[in-house]
């Protein structure tokens, strides 16, 4: 059913009968701005008016329409007539002149056995009826569930992430776009379908917060996982990930530290159980000189190479309380072995040295 076909004939037939568009207006009660853009292919007459368009033009809705299938359809639906429902072909050329409750009355008898169809009519139909016709449907792949994605709400599309079976990674990501935060965090946490491949590409559209929940909470999560997220992600939130999640390991910390500031860096390195001297190497660039000398100061361990690889992170006066800490526990020779002194000034190098044989 071509617009610009029926619009020619509505055309043609009122200059048959001699009638300019204001008159044919006048006669079906709309404007003559409606009656201009049907004849132009712009759009198409109300369901409703059909039936005043054929009297008035003295032609069957049939003869209007040039389509016996869809004039046969839009007759059932004018009469109200329960026959059985049509093949989705036709339905998909008569929906733009339907109204939105008779496409959902006639769409939910419908076998979804073409959903190319349902698709071609996606636009008219509501998302709850897109989600029912997607859970009952048997091989709706997931190339037609993104592309009807657009014209469903979040909700919705949770209800088809979660409960359909046959969902992948893939098609999640395809649909993440189309939902909110807090539903994409449900879908992480309980599609059974999710992977960390699949939480990686739909982070883009989540929360820090969310994010958060599903790294300490989502079965599938892993360090590589975390490490992809973490862009998107605050410091205070990897903070916590980086404390309580049972995934974490020193390489995962390393590799989301440029992502933290230095105080909550500081917290990881003292409170995180799968911290080591590698790992508080490898993230003391993004650390400045006083939370690393706090980590080194507090957390008991005083491995010469640890610090000696941080020191280049280190100002003088901090290294200098180190020096004295080092002396104090292995002696003056801990000094030369850590090489803190390198990255010290003299003076500084002469306090701590002072300072440390006066407590002995």
């Amino acid at each position: 059913m071509n617009m610009e076909t029926i619009g020619r004939k509505i055309s043609a037939l009122r200059k048959e009968k001699d009638m300019t568009q204001v008159e044919l207006a006048d006669k079906l009660g709309v404007t003559y701005q409606a009656v201009s853009s049907w004849e132009r292919g712009n759009s198409m007459p109300d369901i409703a008016k059909l039936p005043d368009i054929s009297q008035v033009l003295a032609v069957s809705i049939d003869e209007l329409l040039d389509d016996a299938k869809a004039a046969g359809l839009v007759k059932n639906v004018l009469t109200g007539n329960g026959q059985a429902p049509p093949d989705l072909e036709t339905l998909v050329e008569v929906a733009p002149i339907l109204k939105p409750s008779q496409v959902e009355n006639i769409a939910g008898k419908l076998n979804a056995s073409d959903m190319q169809a349902i698709v071609d009519m996606a636009c008219h139909l509501s998302s709850e009826t897109l989600k029912d016709i997607i859970l009952r449907g048997e091989g709706i792949d997931g190339d037609t569930i993104a592309a009807i994605a657009c014209y469903m709400d979040g909700e919705d599309l949770k209800e088809v992430a979660l409960h359909c079976d046959h969902l992948t990674g893939t098609t999640i990501t395809n649909i993440a776009c189309y939902m909110n935060s807090e539903d994409l965090k449900e879908v992480a946490l309980h599609c059974p379908n999710i992977d960390g491949a699949a939480i990686t590409n739909i982070a883009c559209y989540m929360n820090s917060e969310d994010l958060k929940e599903v790294a300490l909470h989502c079965p599938n999560i892993d360090g590589t996982t975390i490490t992809n997220i973490a862009c998107f992600m605050n410091s205070e939130d990897l903070k916590e990930v980086a404390l309580h999640c049972p995934s974490i390991d020193g390489a995962t910390i390393t590799n989301i530290a440029c992502f933290m500031d230095s105080e909550d860096l500081k917290e990881v390195a003292l409170h995180c159980p799968s911290m080591d001297g590698t790992t508080v190497t490898n993230i003391s660039c993004h650390m400045d000189s006083e939370d690393l000398k706090e980590i080194i100061l507090h957390s008991g361990n005083f491995d010469t190479a640890t610090i000696a690889n941080i020191a280049c992170h280190m100002d003088s006066e901090d290294l200098a309380e180190i020096a004295v800490k080092l002396v104090e526990a292995h002696g003056l020779k801990a000094l030369s072995d850590s090489g803190i002194i390198m990255h010290m000034d003299e003076e500084d190098i002469a306090a701590a040295i002072a300072r440390a044989m006066k407590k002995q």
